[in-house]
């Protein structure tokens, strides 16, 4: 065979294969027309039903809360609000739940959640959302309060720790106190207590001593605020009292039923279709 007719071959077979695919979604066009009411009819019924039983359905409320901490934070107060210290707090201020203990706090625990605010990224936001859903909006509010609560209590050191950093603060600000007289005392008496040859190292020497005296200040708030815990500038917008559920969204819900109905419905005719022409 010459390669003219080879070609001729080709060009006719690729003319064919056109056609039979033309052809084919031709038909495939009008299986679809033939079958549209039902295409349409079934999504808008599955909708319809969707729409009207998710109505029936628990609604859950969620309380929110903005904390202005980095991820760092985010990790630390997490972890924190898991820890039975915590737990047991929210627990005894939310009388209102049920069940032993170990039943109340993975209650509490698969129904809270800290995320980065909307539009933020994990990694570089600055103000996180500590999230509380419940039946009930009011009691969503109190746990998500006494979870605040407890962890900003939690921050504070424990009593023995705490003692042996009182006594500390104690000494470190008597120690301050002393330090600020005798810098007062020397910059008041320096002409009298020393000559004119020796005014350059009482100089030097107070100016040590006010150096280190202010580097015992910054311990001594340093140690204040370790005492008083994470502070309560930290929560940037109390728990709020949510009066839309958040859970079920019946749009959302609704729209995802009636468009896989209708992914479905046009399967399955596909389908049928496919398996007629094969028979």
């Amino acid at each position: 065979m010459s390669t003219g007719t080879a070609i001729v071959d080709d060009t006719e077979r690729g003319r064919e294969q056109e056609a039979t695919r033309f052809l084919g979604l031709r038909a495939l066009g009008g299986v679809i027309r033939e079958n549209l009411i039902l295409l349409l009819l079934v999504p808008l019924l599955v909708g319809l039903i969707t729409f009207a039983s998710t109505g029936f359905l628990p609604k859950w409320y969620t309380s929110v809360a903005y904390l202005n901490v980095d991820e760092a934070g985010e990790r630390s107060a997490d972890a924190l609000m898991r820890t039975p210290r915590v737990l047991g707090r929210v627990i005894a201020a939310a009388a209102e739940l049920q069940g032993t203990q170990e039943a109340r706090s993975r209650l509490l625990e698969a129904h809270r959640r800290i995320v980065a605010a909307p539009g933020d990224l994990q990694k570089t936001s600055n103000l996180f959302r500590l999230e509380y859903s419940d039946p009930d909006p009011h009691l969503a509010q109190k746990i998500n309060s006494a979870f605040i609560e407890a962890w900003l209590e939690a921050t504070k050191p424990p009593p023995t720790k705490r003692a042996a950093m009182e006594a500390e603060l104690i000494r470190r600000e008597a120690r301050h106190k002393l330090v600020s007289q005798l810098i007062d005392r020397a910059l008041k008496d320096a002409d009298r207590l020393v000559s004119d040859d020796h005014k350059e190292l009482l100089a030097a020497s107070i100016a040590d001593l006010i150096v280190k005296n202010d580097e015992n200040a910054g311990d001594i708030v340093a140690l204040k605020n370790a005492l008083d815990g994470v502070s309560h500038d930290l929560i940037f917008t109390a728990p709020d009292l949510p009066e839309e559920p958040s859970w079920p969204k019946r749009g959302i819900i609704t729209v995802l039923a009636t468009f896989a109905a209708g992914l479905l419905g046009l399967m399955f005719v596909i389908a049928r279709w496919m398996w007629r022409v094969k028979r």
